[in-house]
């Protein structure tokens, strides 16, 4: 037998578990007796108050429409402004026959607002656009003309237009029934399809003609009321219209009384809803109904004074904004100040800021103070003060704390070869630097962070706390200039490193890529630990082959320009780390440096231990270092013993651009493609006749004209229709003949 559980019982009761009842906005004007009620309703001067009281609730909607209150309606009608509205015809009530008089709708064509009915017999809205007016004429008024005996047992039946002057002003005014019988068409249209279907039934035509008789007599009643309904709202709108200029009149005359800005006090929510309210109940404004709202309407003038005053003073602030900007992009192009920092940093200087803030001059006079002799000094001055400033901070990342130097002749660590950094915030890096993958000083003070895919970062001055620095760029060029024997805080060892050439062999990659000395930096990145070794320009040039390295090709490529678009399709580009492997190789460890290690006849899988520095003599003039310059380098580094003739190498495979970046991804594991990873080949246009124009960017060929001859590119490789020969000019055995020659 199972025991019942009882759930437990809630022994208390705290202020917390218990919620307050949200009580509904007492109405006392719902509490009062009916009586009272009603003699309230009767000093209103429309059926229009009465009806908005009814719709407020079901309490009043209940109380205002019963048939014995009828009398509250009736007597609002017939004391209404202008003389009273007309009795309505038998199908209305007193309540419907205020709304059909004072209700709102929507524009017969264009669905705006309008307050009454233009034509109250068709129940037609229509604004003031004549080209809504055009539109009802042509789309949905139907005139009979010329009239059929056939269709008068039904035409008096529908209601029509009752004045002439419904949709036109006209100066001759014909009012029902002497009016042209305008019908709306779908009356028309319905009215004449009822009449075809009953005249086809003889027995049922006698009761459809009895039928239409007394619809005939309902309708002339209806079109009279319409008729009298017109020429009240005629009466209505003058005598609206003149008390708008009234209260206009004394708007003015107040405004002046009391100091005010006329346009001001009309725009104000509290003056601008009692001068609509008077106008439409017909009333006069009195200076006593200004007394009563003179608090709050004084105080939404303070609101509009302020918010055009804080308008004027941003509009200004925008001028001088868009001048500064000017004189930056100035500076840029013509160089002046170089390097430059970014602009919310060129902002933030102080004559900047001052001259930003003085609003109140056009775009001209703040553009010509900026170009003035004085403001150009103290400019220059400050960007000095904001160099060193951000140079010490910067240095303070690498790990020089307060440094300072007596000599000229050294380089302020964050102008040296080893000063490369990266932003914390984006990680990104502008296309400038695309290549190297890290910031120089003249990056980071110009970067701005990119857009994120989660959030856009907004662009703020330069601040040294979001960097931090790029360890392994740092530590691969600091390798190779100890190396090279260059002094990293020496001027001119970016000269000096450069004069090297494409002989800095990765020595951590699975093929041999020779690298010039400043894509060290950006291809250290791949690498955990990279480890590198200057080769002899012959050797250098053995492993290269009759393809030299092409810079900046790779970001060319991958631009999204319509150029590059087009070379990305063409069939000529070639993987470097399947044609340059590296040969079967034993070393033999030498002086001055560790190197692979073998054990037998076993080739070593060890890693190449890191550059040492060693005795190496660069040249400093103009003139390319000689082959044996940097020779002992090699020799210090590593003795190859070859393994016996390789087989003939086949025909290297080529790739569309896109191919071989899926090549390289899968099979090398390679994300970002740099120049030193792929071979362009030639491409040549046969013929050459056409007198069409070739540009080389990089080691390709391509026609600089955009012609419809680029679909023939399409069919390179099956010679079919094709303009472009492509031709593979380097020799594949050269590129790989390290590995061709004899077993020692």
């Amino acid at each position: 037998m199972t025991t019942r559980r009882y759930k437990k019982r809630k022994t208390s009761n705290s202020e917390s578990d218990v919620k307050a009842p949200t009580l509904p906005r007492t109405s006392y004007i719902a509490k009062l007796p009916l009586e009272l009620l009603a003699e309230i309703l009767l000093y209103t001067k429309s059926p229009k108050d009465i009806l908005a009281l009814t719709r407020c609730s079901k309490f009043f909607c209940r109380t205002l429409l019963h048939e014995a209150n009828q009398y509250i309606w009736r007597y609002a009608r017939q004391n209404c402004l202008q003389g009273g509205l007309p009795e309505p015809c038998p199908r209305f009530t007193e309540s419907s026959f205020a709304a059909f008089v004072f209700d709102a709708g929507p524009c017969e064509i264009c669905d705006k607002q309008v307050n009454f009915y233009s034509s109250f017999g068709l129940r037609v809205r229509l604004c003031a656009d004549r080209q809504c007016r055009r539109a009802l004429h042509n789309r949905k008024l139907h005139v009979n003309h010329p009239p059929k005996d056939a269709y008068k047992v039904f035409e008096t039946t529908l209601p029509v237009v009752e004045r002439s002057d419904c949709f036109e002003n006209s100066p001759f005014v014909i009012q029902w029934p002497n009016t042209e019988a305008v019908y709306l068409y779908s009356d028309w249209s319905r009215a004449l399809q009822e009449y075809l279907d009953m005249s086809q039934k003889p027995d049922t035509l006698e009761g459809y003609i009895d039928l239409c008789s007394r619809r005939s007599a309902q309708t002339k009643m209806y079109m009279e009321m319409c008729v009298a309904l017109h020429a009240w709202r005629k009466e209505y709108a003058e005598a609206q219209n003149l008390v708008k200029d009234v209260n206009t009149k004394f708007s003015k005359g107040l405004a002046t009384r009391e100091g005010l800005n006329f346009w001001d006090m009309m725009n104000t929510p509290t003056y601008s809803l009692l001068m609509k309210q008077k106008n439409a109940s017909l009333e006069e404004i009195q200076y006593l109904d200004y007394k009563t709202q003179e608090a709050a309407i004084a105080a939404e003038l303070v609101k509009v004074v302020e918010s055009r005053s804080r308008r004027a003073h941003e509009a200004g602030y925008s001028t001088c904004r868009r001048a500064v900007e000017k004189h930056y992009n100035r500076l840029r192009a013509l160089k002046q100040e170089t390097p430059l920092p970014s602009l919310p940093s060129f902002r933030g200087l102080p004559t900047i800021r001052q001259i930003q803030q003085s609003v109140g001059q056009s775009e001209k006079e703040v553009d010509t103070s900026l170009q003035s002799q004085p403001i150009q000094t103290l400019v220059h001055s400050e960007l000095a003060r904001f160099h060193l400033e951000a140079k010490n901070s910067l240095a303070a990342i690498l790990g020089f704390q307060d440094w300072k130097s007596p000599s000229s002749r050294k380089l302020h660590p964050a102008d040296r070869l080893t000063a490369r950094f990266q932003c914390r915030t984006c990680h990104r890096v502008e296309a400038k630097y695309k290549d190297f993958g890290s910031l120089d000083y003249a990056g980071a003070i110009m970067h701005s962070c990119s857009v994120t895919l989660d959030k856009s970062v907004p662009q703020r001055p330069f601040k040294a706390a979001r960097f931090e620095k790029d360890t392994k760029a740092i530590t691969a060029i600091s390798s190779l200039l100890e190396a090279c024997d260059i002094s990293e805080d020496e001027k001119g060892s970016h000269e000096l490193l450069s004069t090297i050439g494409p002989r800095v062999l990765c020595l951590s990659c699975d093929a041999q890529i020779i690298l010039e000395p400043l894509d060290v930096i950006g291809h250290s990145h791949r690498h955990k630990s990279m480890s590198l070794v200057i080769l002899p320009q012959d050797e250098a040039s053995k492993i290269i082959g009759d393809h030299p390295l092409s810079h900046g090709l790779a970001v060319r490529l991958t631009n999204k320009g319509k150029i590059s678009l087009e070379m990305r399709k063409f069939k000529v580009y070639m993987c470097r780390h399947c044609m340059q492997v590296k040969p079967r190789i034993t070393s033999i460890p030498t002086t001055g440096m560790a190197a692979e290690i073998t054990s037998g006849n076993t080739p070593s899988t060890s890693a190449p231990a890191a550059i040492t520095k060693t005795n190496v003599s660069i040249n400093t003039d103009d003139s390319a270092p000689t082959d044996t310059t940097l020779k002992a380098v090699a020799d210090t580094t590593i003795r190859k013993v070859h393994s016996p003739a390789a087989e003939p190498c086949r025909k290297p495979a080529t790739y569309i651009f896109d191919g071989l970046r899926s090549h390289l991804k899968e099979l090398h594991k390679i994300d970002s493609v740099r120049d030193e990873d792929f071979i362009s080949s030639v491409v040549k246009e046969e013929g050459g006749s056409d007198g069409n124009s070739v540009d080389i960017i990089g080691n390709a060929w391509v026609k600089s004209t955009v012609t419809d001859e680029r679909k023939s590119t399409s069919d390179a490789d099956s010679g079919v229709g094709s303009k472009i020969d492509v031709r593979i000019v380097a020799d594949v055995a050269a590129a790989v003949a390290v590995a061709s020659t004899p077993e020692v």
